[in-house]
């Protein structure tokens, strides 16, 4: 498992990307394109995941624009699956989309549903909560993008930043992210997308 300060998460084969919301700016930002492809060609992986949140509104407005966006990345991948989060409404009339993805003993969903498939996998890849961490200064604060992850036995939880930085973020530090994991597991270790380790937060 190989943690990229862009957000993006190699494991194994698979090189995921979550939380792209393709259109926050109000226009649709190519350049989130060149990003990941950048990531991906020198991840040296043979699958791209989009984990959720390609678009950003949820109606048709951005239809167009990000099924240009997936055509383009399929152009240069090996493999691409997409899997749907909660912003994606309407995607699957330009693509096939899944609820969540399995490699042997991996499982990748959203987040913000919860799937039978995650009680049964040894690795559990989740996005949706676009976790960061309130680092308090004399002028009052930032917010660092971060990674989450619980391991316990053999078994490991990761949650992942979002990709496109200008999504808003929840300091975990501070409140409870959304997403179903948050039910189920209670402590996680947080690092900030630079790979520094911030500490545990429990919930």
């Amino acid at each position: 498992m190989r943690f990229s300060e862009s957000g993006a998460l190699k494991v194994g084969k698979n090189l995921i990307v979550s939380d792209i919301h393709l259109g926050i700016l109000g226009f649709p930002d190519f350049s989130l394109l060149e990003r990941i492809l950048d990531v991906y060609y020198r991840s040296s992986a043979e699958r791209l995941v989009l984990n959720g949140d390609i678009k950003h509104r949820l109606g048709r407005a951005e239809l167009k624009s990000v099924e240009r966006f997936i055509r383009e990345l399929d152009e240069h991948v090996s493999e691409l699956i997409l899997i749907k989060g909660n912003h994606d409404g309407l995607i699957d009339e330009i693509a096939d989309v899944y609820d969540y993805y399995e490699d042997g003993k991996l499982c990748v969903t959203h987040g913000h549903k919860e799937v039978k498939q995650a009680e049964g996998c040894r690795t559990l890849i989740v996005a949706h909560a676009h976790p960061a961490v309130f680092i308090q200064d004399v002028v009052g604060g930032i917010k660092e993008r971060a990674w989450m992850i619980h391991e316990s036995g053999n078994r490991k939880c990761v949650v992942m930043p979002a990709f496109n930085e200008l999504c808003s973020s929840t300091a975990v530090n501070v409140e409870k992210p959304a997403g179903f994991v948050f039910d189920r597991i209670k402590e996680f270790d947080v690092f900030t997308i630079s790979g520094y380790y911030f500490g545990k937060v429990r919930f």
